[in-house]
């Protein structure tokens, strides 16, 4: 099946977020920071770490709004998550990378999260990969931009966002369910080892 193919900067804007470190301060806001850790799903919808920042006044513009799609280029390569309404508003930390789609009818921001984190994409990725000074994977700003993305019909981006969605929730379920189990069993445990006193 043919598809176009894009460069990620002709779908969207991509901006580094910020660092962090320049805007710290006591007696300043809180603000929420995206970071790589809060990209474990394929949604970032829960608290994620507040920091004291002295000023925001110079940093408003980088205020992340439902839909934009954060994008690990340090330490996980490419490791994706859309903001939703719980995570809009948060800022972006500096190991992550912000894209921003110009059109929601043309892009559908969880397509571009599932295919980023792809075994395709790490394929695909591993000539652009740099090494930094801590010696973590890192990609810059300038190759994250150059990426090839195919684009297929809106549709069918839809139903391959939502069967990945599908399969985070029923992985989900699975890992809870496992965890109950072993919950159980030690406490199991715990009442023969009490009975045998």
């Amino acid at each position: 099946m043919y598809h176009s193919v894009f460069l990620l900067q002709e779908l969207g804007t991509i901006a580094q977020g910020l660092s962090v470190s320049r805007y710290r301060g006591s007696n300043g806001i809180f603000e929420s920071i995206v970071n790589v850790k809060d990209l474990e799903n394929l949604y970032i919808d829960r608290e994620v770490e507040k920091i004291e920042l002295s000023s925001t006044a110079s940093i408003e513009q980088h205020r992340l709004e439902k839909n934009d799609v954060i994008i690990a280029i340090r330490g996980s390569l490419l490791k994706s998550s859309v903001v939703t309404e719980a995570s809009a508003g948060s800022f972006a930390g500096q190991n992550v990378a912000v894209f921003r789609p110009t059109s929601l009818e043309r892009v559908n921001p969880l397509y571009i999260a599932v295919l980023l984190r792809s075994k395709w994409m790490e394929q695909s990725l591993n000539a652009l990969q740099r090494r930094s000074s801590t010696n973590l994977p890192s990609i810059r700003i300038s190759d994250l931009r150059e990426l090839k993305i195919p684009l297929p019909e809106i549709i069918v981006q839809n139903y391959a966002s939502h069967l990945f969605s599908l399969l985070e929730s029923h992985k989900k379920i699975t890992l809870d369910t496992l965890k109950a189990r072993e919950e159980l069993t030690e406490m199991a445990l715990i009442q023969v080892l009490r009975e045998l006193k």
